[in-house]
């Protein structure tokens, strides 16, 4: 079996908030304190950096899924490799995968607090992340945050995280709390981004303005990953960043294949229809915008991966195992996704490695 190429993993820069935001001058106040040690599901800052409010928080909170008693201890057991990278990479290599694409496991705290504070909380996180994937960069590679709260200071951090830290791609909201995707407050970002030839990341999470009505964690994290997801793909379609920005890469994560297949022909049922009153600088169908300028990450086990790499693009979809989550694939999905009969051998090959390859310029 080829190693695999993960596509989404994550750090727990949750174990070492005070060193992570450890922030200086005017924001030094906002800087953690550590108020409990422990393990990932125990440890513990005071801090006022989380956008979305302590009631969202409260029932938003997933620690207890990370304690020892559950999955008899296997998702536990994990999370240390959330921040030893030998235990990380031996982890992963012991399940077939080679090469992994690393994200922020809290990224809600510096990609939406507003302001000059946010950048300031992004130029933190990458300065860190760039730390930490240093001597291992064959084989970890970092995802560089972007402040979504301060639009004027994002196409600015994303220069500086490419050429001076070495970051091949950048994680985004895909919407601030005040802004959608398509404001041309972003403009000046999405243009740096083409001319980096930098993929944009959107990986949501699971909180949003729909999920956090709900006062029970699976119904937030039922909702929250594919509406912010689709809030994103329609804001880059409908609102015209592709047509704007033609070389534009944007990858979708953790939300699966079937969810961007539903919206291609949503978007493209109103077409012909509305486009003309809404949206007349489009100049093609909303799925051609799709297939020209959008990724996506998949699971192993998805029904529907046949019918997404003809619809979608035979270089379109990538694995991910979403190490060291509670609900993460890892440690079948490779094996899995390079064993499936439903693909042929090229499929598996481009799911696996190839793609992602490709789109961070690797290959």
């Amino acid at each position: 079996m080829t190693a695999m190429f993960d596509a989404d993993t994550h750090v727990r820069e949750g174990y070492f908030l005070d060193q992570v935001y450890n922030l200086s001058g005017e924001f030094a106040k906002h800087t953690p304190k550590r108020i409990k040690d422990g393990a990932y599901h125990e440890v513990a800052f005071a801090h006022d950096l989380e956008p979305w409010g302590k009631e969202v928080e409260k029932f938003g909170g997933h620690r207890q899924l990370y304690g020892p008693d559950r999955q008899g201890g296997r998702i536990a057991e994990m999370q240390p490799g959330g921040h030893d990278r030998e235990k990380r990479i031996n982890d992963l290599a012991g399940a077939g995968v080679e090469k992994q694409v690393l994200f922020c496991t809290g990224s809600a705290i510096p990609t939406l607090n507003e302001g000059p504070l946010g950048l300031a909380l992004c130029e933190a996180y990458n300065n860190w992340i760039a730390d930490f994937v240093k001597g291992y960069e064959d084989q970890l590679y970092a995802t560089a945050v972007m402040p979504g709260g301060h639009p004027e200071g994002m196409a600015g951090e994303l220069r500086r995280a490419v050429t001076e830290l070495g970051i091949r791609a950048a994680h985004i909201t895909g919407f601030s709390l005040t802004r959608c995707a398509d404001d041309p407050a972003f403009d000046d970002f999405y243009a740096t981004a083409e001319e980096l030839e930098v993929p944009l990341f959107v990986h949501p999470a699971s909180r949003g303005p729909l999920a956090n009505r709900h006062k029970n964690f699976w119904q937030m994290h039922a909702l929250a990953r594919p509406t912010m997801a689709a809030d994103t793909l329609v804001s880059f379609v409908i609102g015209g960043v592709f047509e704007k920005f033609p070389k534009l890469k944007v990858t979708f994560f953790e939300c699966s294949a079937a969810w961007m297949l539903y919206w291609m022909d949503r978007m493209d049922m109103g077409h012909g229809y509305l486009n003309q009153d809404y949206a007349p600088q489009l100049t093609l169908k909303p799925s051609d915008y799709v297939r020209r300028n959008c990724w996506l990450t998949v699971e192993s086990n998805e029904k529907c991966l046949p019918e997404a790499f003809e619809e979608i693009g035979e270089d379109r979809l990538m694995m991910s195992s979403d190490y060291p989550h509670w609900d993460c694939g890892f440690p079948g999905c490779a094996e899995e996704a390079a064993t499936r009969t439903d693909l042929s051998a090229a499929q598996r090959e481009r799911l696996t490695r190839t793609n992602i390859a490709a789109l961070m310029r690797l290959a």
